[in-house]
């Protein structure tokens, strides 16, 4: 069985003309109509209908079911060939959230250090949503992540560390400054400062705003979540965060909301289920997953 078979097959169905697939890898038509002819015998199903009255090409049912499992099967030939690449770089490409780089891993480096592992970590930064698109196409295979929900994609392990709640931060002169808590209807039509879109937030603030049906007037988003601290110390807009990115030091005052039904901002351990692992990545998912309450 030719892989290549597969690469001539799914550019097929793509882009419907043998010219045009031809071209792309540089081999003559006859090459790819071989390659569709081993693969429907080796199969034993029709994939394409060539009609030569119309110069097209219609791809049956089943042609469409087979082009499904080709793209898997290349997909995890692409994934197999970065797992190799890492593995022969010995470097554990690891996945690390702004917010919960700055406040929850400084707590793991000592032990990192003393294993030797810290030295072998890729640090990618980026926000959780992205972290999951890269777990998913096999672009890292840990990583700590922010989450909604902690039933991932398939084939993604999530072990819960910790559940942070959500507050809403106002300057220390804003009116409710005093107050000892909120309810989230009340942040209907006011200045609100957020973070850019691939953090985590964004999911849980829309979550509350359907919820309770109102809108907010959004003046600024901002990557960095000091930014969005300190532009709210100066009493330009209020926000919403997670506990975890919130400190004493901090100019603003953190108010709990009083709603009963609110989401939580989940602190998790993931990796993918079908990595098989070296002694040093048991190590690293030994050491984020032990404080797990899952």
């Amino acid at each position: 069985m030719n892989i290549q078979d597969f690469r001539y097959y799914h550019d097929l169905v793509k882009e419907k003309s043998y010219t045009k697939t031809a071209k792309k890898f540089g081999v003559s038509q006859p090459t790819i109509t071989a390659a569709i002819n081993r693969l429907e015998e080796q199969f034993g199903g029709q994939f394409l209908i060539r009609d030569q009255s119309h110069k097209s090409i219609i791809i049956t049912h089943l042609g469409m079911q087979f082009d499904e499992h080709i793209q898997t099967i290349l997909k995890e030939i692409e994934i197999a060939k970065l797992e190799i690449q890492r593995n022969s770089a010995s470097k554990i490409s690891f996945g690390l959230p702004p917010i919960i780089g700055q406040n929850y891993f400084p707590k793991l480096v000592p032990e990192l250090l003393h294993t030797g592992i810290l030295k072998n970590l890729e640090v990618i930064e980026a926000g959780s949503n992205d972290l999951i698109d890269l777990l998913i196409h096999g672009e890292i295979n840990f990583s700590l992540l922010g989450l909604t929900d902690p039933n991932l994609a398939f084939g993604i392990d999530a072990k819960i560390i910790a559940h942070y709640p959500l507050r809403i931060i106002v300057a220390k002169n804003h009116p409710w400054a005093s107050r000892e808590g909120l309810y989230f209807r009340e942040l209907a039509d006011q200045d609100f400062i957020g973070l850019s879109s691939n953090y985590i937030h964004n999911q849980l603030l829309t979550q509350m705003l359907k919820q309770n049906q109102i809108n907010i007037n959004t003046i600024y988003r901002s990557p960095d979540v000091a930014v969005v601290k300190s532009l709210v110390a100066k009493n330009l807009g209020i926000s919403y965060l997670t506990s975890l990115a919130i400190d004493e030091n901090d100019q603003v005052v953190a108010l709990p909301l009083l709603d009963s039904n609110q989401p939580d901002f989940i602190l998790a351990a993931v990796s993918r289920q079908n990595h098989l692992m070296t002694s040093k990545e048991e190590q690293l998912w030994n050491i984020l997953s032990k404080q797990a309450v899952n």
